[in-house]
């Protein structure tokens, strides 16, 4: 479209419609419930006639998106896909319903009116009665954007304000997708279903008395194929967040979480002594007892407390952004993945504009070490030696005697438990005697091991030896490295990222290196650019 012959037009009192241009729609509705549905289907065959009722129009098929909100327009499929036809002039004129179906953001609505003028393309609210082909409609349009985005955000805070009433009042909120529940929609209250209650409790049973770990039941379960419209796979953030749900104790719990921000949609996490939570057996009835809960619950708080971060990686745990105190997990370049990258947590959970300490390649970290190990000297047999202290702590051929008589002692008491459940009625009579003999069986195998244990000891004499064998292996630096590092702390100024490397391994003094990388040279596809490092070791 020549944007400038038609203002000229309109400027002279020629009405849009008596414009000859091609016409497309924009469509869009924030929910997936029935009503908004019907809403969508209306305006769609809405605008199609109204466009072909116009011989000057050259009717485009329009552009829909369904139940996605307004505030995110990267995540409207359509509406991007439209913007980029509009780049490639496939349409002249964009009719949508109002501001608030197009973009909640004033900032935005501005940025993409802006960029269809420049590709030719304007756009006509019909409800706001704004041509953005008009000298004024930028005016106008911003008035307009600006009420709408007040009116999210005034709906967000009433949104908020109706769920704290609703929590003071003890609704329960939510959906019906609480596994073993289902939600009367006259009452209110939740009601059981046999099926995934029967379900649940087998869970909460394996995890609390047969001690299976969460991995374990998860395989169980996926490989009986029990599934459900709210369970499409097992997995272990499903099963952790059921132990946990105060509800199966037949309990209320709300204020988990809130949005912060309407426009970010930024979730605060509420600690558990924050939430809302008391007995209420009458709207929310108990599967599990509320001992097996306890015993289920204290089980995963101890296992949580116990979980530090795991070394299964070289540089797991001991990568920090020093800006934020934040870990750096572990990537794989999608391009190369010979590589890897190691990326701060913030980062990857609030992007760019939260953190924007440098990404570190793992490649380049071995090539650092290597050089920093030459410059310290390490003397390998110094190496072999603090290997050897570690080691004399352990006979690694040896099978511990002590840990079978606990494994015997462990089996007593989830036999001390099993007893204490069945004089309270919580179990049948068949399952305590299937689980009771179940566990005489696995005292009686662990006392055959013992006595072939105290006929067949062996004891590995030479451990010196087997560390000097495995010092001379492939993967010499990664030991090294793994016993010299304690931590680094990433930051970045500028166009130089900075390392703070800190060793276990006492040195004289303190290393300053400078490392130039060249990315992307030998990766196809990616970007070619020159990586700075200023590396600073100290002990």
């Amino acid at each position: 479209m020549d944007l400038y012959k038609i203002r000229e037009q309109l400027n002279m009192g020629v009405n849009l419609s008596n414009i000859k241009l091609r016409v497309t729609d924009y469509v869009r509705v924030s929910t997936n419930h029935l009503e908004q549905h019907k809403s969508l289907l209306n305006q769609i065959e809405h605008f199609e006639e109204m466009i072909k009722s116009n011989s000057n129009w050259t009717y485009i098929p329009g552009y829909v998106d369904d139940g996605i909100t307004g505030t995110s327009d990267v995540k409207r499929d359509n509406f991007m896909k439209m913007i980029d036809d509009a780049k490639k002039n496939k349409f002249d004129l964009i009719v949508t319903k109002e501001i608030s179906r197009f973009s909640r953001n004033t900032l935005d609505s501005i940025k993409y009116t802006r960029e269809l003028l420049k590709y030719g393309v304007a756009v006509l609210f019909i409800n706001d009665n704004i041509n953005t082909a008009l000298p004024d409609a930028e005016l106008r349009l911003t008035i307009m954007a600006s009420m709408a985005q007040d009116e999210i955000r005034r709906l967000s805070e009433r949104v908020k304000f109706g769920m704290k009433r609703a929590i003071l009042r003890g609704e329960i909120l939510g959906n019906d997708m609480l596994y073993g529940y289902k939600k009367d929609k006259n009452t209110k209250k939740l009601i059981i279903i046999k099926d995934e209650a029967d379900i649940i409790r087998k869970i909460y049973s394996w995890y609390a008395i047969d001690e299976l770990s969460v991995n374990k039941i998860v395989k169980e379960l996926n490989k009986d194929n029990i599934l459900s419209r709210k369970v499409r796979k097992w997995s272990v953030a499903t099963i952790t967040r059921m132990i946990a749900n105060p509800k199966y104790k037949g309990f209320y719990c709300g204020r988990k979480s809130e949005v912060e921000d309407y426009m970010t949609k930024k979730i605060k996490y509420f600690k558990q002594n924050e939430w809302v939570m008391y007995e209420d057996k009458e709207n929310i009835p108990p599967i599990i007892d509320s001992k097996l809960w306890e015993m289920a619950n204290n089980r995963l708080n101890k296992r949580k407390k116990k979980i530090i971060v795991q070394e299964q990686y070289l540089y797991s745990g001991k990568i920090y952004c020093k800006c934020h105190n934040a870990l750096f997990y572990r990537r794989i370049f999608r391009t190369n993945k010979k590589d890897i990258t190691w990326v701060c947590s913030k980062y990857l959970r609030y992007g760019k504009e939260y953190c924007d300490t440098a990404n570190i390649r793992e490649s380049e970290l071995k090539y650092i070490f290597k050089d920093i190990i030459d410059k310290l000297n390490i003397d390998l047999n110094k190496v072999v030696n603090m290997l050897l202290n570690y080691y004399e702590k352990v006979n690694i051929n040896k099978k511990d005697e002590n840990k079978l008589g606990e494994d015997i002692r462990r089996i007593e008491i989830k036999k001390d438990k099993l007893l204490d459940l069945k004089i309270k009625d919580l179990i049948s009579d068949e399952e305590f005697r299937k689980r009771n003999n179940s566990f005489n069986e696995e005292i009686e195998d662990i006392k055959k091991r013992m006595k072939i244990f105290k006929r067949n000891k062996v004891v590995n004499k030479d451990i010196k030896k087997i560390i000097e064998d495995k010092v001379k292996t492939k993967k010499i630096e990664e030991k090294i490295i793994s016993l010299l590092l304690k931590e680094i702390r990433v930051s970045k100024i500028e166009e130089k990222i900075y390392l703070d490397i800190y060793l276990n391994y006492l040195i004289e003094k303190e290393l300053y290196i400078n490392y130039e990388f060249k990315r992307g040279f030998d990766t196809m596809g990616t970007k070619r650019y020159i990586v700075y490092y200023e590396v600073k070791v100290s002990n």
